[in-house]
């Protein structure tokens, strides 16, 4: 392996920091944001070297200052995240906790999952469920009067939807077997993530990628079109509940280790917490430990009859070999080709480094090109 293979960010790499701050990619892969000035290029920076020999002093003096503040900031985030990782394992470990409070899904979701998992699933059957969920039934009735699905009457007069029964018929069950477990993934998504507001948008696009890819691949493979998109979907809440988790207990540590240091008259402690920002490196190795894990405890609560998904996501979970054809495989395919074109968008990776994955995953002969050509980010919904 050469020195500059070596320090290529992986692929996995790379997916992490985008969906965090895609500027952080542009750092690792030693790019500039587009219309960044490089520093010693401008006239700027000819105007400062010429002070150079001025200010040599100066500048070490300074730098040497400043490495020491990093050491010591290194040190009090060191400790911060050591507290917060002890926390959000025992956080982590309480899945009631984790449905109610923070990824605000009702207890009785799996009996709404399930009944739209049969054949025979009709209003009649959601209706009663979909009742006991307030935020469900006002995100269908908004959605049902946007103009893509609005109806008009017999003199053309727009038909105003305000009952859930109407919602539900006019939006139609195939429909609503793709919109219900969307609208429950964005309720689990985190909301503020400052300083990297970016996260919900690159979440949501992943989410809505995976499922998507899933529903095609699964249909090639024979398998439920309907148990694959929802665990793509599904499978992003551990994602979901670890983020959230995380810009709650950095909130409440930082706010609890700053009164201390107040009442302990801890100045030079006081002054580096409140420079602490949330850590994306924190995050994302927060992410790879749990996420997939509490995904399966979470799906594992719902107490699913009819829609066969933990297991497959417990398989992914425990990191245990996928078998072809399997649920499992077809989330590891998914996951895999949404993170090349989300990559890919952004031209954060080049074709000879995603053949070999490829080829790795097995794709269902002639899926590529059929995905090459599916808009994966957008839920097919139709007017019923």
């Amino acid at each position: 392996m050469t020195i500059e293979s070596a320090l290529t960010p992986t692929i996995d790499d790379r997916f992490e920091n985008m969906i965090i701050a895609p500027e952080r990619v542009l750092e690792m892969l030693g790019r500039q944001p587009t219309g960044a000035v490089r520093y010693e290029h401008s006239e700027q920076g000819d105007a400062r070297r010429e002070l150079l020999h001025v200010e040599k002093i100066a500048i070490e003096n300074r730098r040497l200052q400043e490495k020491t503040e990093a050491t010591y900031m290194g040190m009090i985030s060191h400790q911060f995240h050591d507290i917060l990782l002890s926390e959000m394992t025992e956080c982590l470990g309480h899945t009631s906790e984790l449905f109610a409070s923070i990824l605000n899904i009702p207890d009785n979701i799996g009996e709404l999952f399930d009944a739209l998992a049969v054949r025979a699933c009709s209003v009649s059957k959601l209706e009663p469920i979909v009742a006991t969920m307030p935020w469900l039934y006002e995100d269908l009735i908004t959605l049902v009067n946007t103009p893509r699905f609005r109806r008009k009457d017999a003199r053309g007069r727009i038909i105003v939807v305000d009952s859930l029964r109407t919602a539900l018929s006019f939006l139609g069950i195939e429909n609503l077997r793709l919109l219900i477990p969307n609208v429950v993934l964005k309720r689990a998504i985190p909301q503020v993530t400052d300083p990297y507001p970016q996260i919900k948008q690159r979440l949501n696009a992943y989410a809505t990628g995976v499922s998507l890819t899933a529903r095609h691949i699964a249909q090639e493979n024979g398998l439920n079109k309907y148990e694959a998109y929802t665990l793509g979907l599904l499978s992003n809440l551990g994602r979901c509940a670890v983020i959230r988790l995380y810009f709650k207990l950095f909130d409440k540590i930082q706010i609890q280790l700053l009164k201390d240091c107040q009442k302990n008259k801890e100045q030079k402690r006081h002054e580096a917490l409140v420079k602490l920002v949330p850590s994306a490196n924190h995050i994302i190795a927060l992410e790879q430990e749990f996420a997939d894990s509490v995904s399966a405890d979470v799906l594992d609560k719902m107490q699913l009859q009819r829609l066969q998904i933990a297991q497959p996501m417990r398989t992914c979970a425990t990191n245990a070999p996928a078998q072809e054809s399997t649920l499992s495989k077809v989330l590891h395919q998914s996951r895999a080709y949404t993170q090349i074109r989300m990559l890919h968008q952004l031209n954060f990776v080049e074709l000879p480094e995603v053949k070999p994955l490829f080829r790795e995953q097995k794709f269902p002969s002639g899926s590529l090109e059929n995905l090459k050509h599916t808009d994966i980010f957008t839920l097919p919904l139709t007017k019923n």
